[in-house]
C-alpha cells in the first residue's frame, strides 16, 4: 500500500477490517494516529460493520469493539443528514451498493477521497460513472 495522507471517508469494508485488528489496515491506523490520515464514516457504513462483525463474533463483542473505536475519536462520524440526498443521486445515476453510494455522497459532501478495502466488481464496472458523478476515482487499500 501506498502511504495514505489526507482525508478520507472510510467504506464499511475498511471499518470492519479495522474493528477485526486485520493486518490489511496497519498501515492506515499509524496513519490514522499519527495525524497523516482523517477518517471519517458516515453513519450508514458504520451500521454495515456492526452488523457484519456481529455475525462473526456476536453482538456483545461486535458492539465493544465499535464502541472502543468510537470513543477513540480516531474517526469522525458524519451525521449530515443532506448526505442522504447526495447518496439518493448517486444510487440514481450509478448502479452500486446503497453503502457504496453513503460512502462516495460523504465523500462529495465534504470533499473527501472514498476509502475501499478492495476494488469491488462494481465499483471497477462502474468506474467512468462514478468518476463522472464524483469527480474523482475511489481509493482501494489493496488491489483485489
Amino acid at each position: 500500500m501506498t502511504r495514505l495522507q489526507g482525508s478520507y471517508v472510510l467504506d464499511a469494508s475498511v471499518l470492519i477490517e479495522i474493528l477485526a485488528g486485520s493486518r490489511l489496515v496497519k498501515d492506515l491506523v499509524e496513519a490514522i494516529i499519527s495525524g497523516d490520515v482523517e477518517a471519517y464514516a458516515a453513519r450508514l457504513s458504520l451500521t454495515e460493520a456492526l452488523y457484519v462483525t456481529c455475525r462473526l463474533w456476536g453482538l456483545d463483542e461486535a458492539s465493544r469493539r465499535m464502541n472502543m473505536l468510537l470513543g477513540s475519536r480516531l474517526i469522525a462520524v458524519i451525521e449530515d443528514r443532506s448526505v442522504w440526498r447526495l447518496a439518493a443521486s448517486c444510487k440514481c445515476r450509478v448502479p452500486v451498493s446503497l453503502g457504496d453510494c453513503y460512502t462516495l455522497a460523504a465523500a462529495k459532501a465534504y470533499g473527501l477521497k472514498p476509502l475501499f478495502l478492495r476494488p469491488e466488481k462494481e465499483l471497477v464496472r462502474h468506474s467512468e460513472r462514478l468518476r463522472q458523478w464524483l469527480g474523482a476515482d475511489p481509493v482501494f487499500l489493496t488491489k483485489g
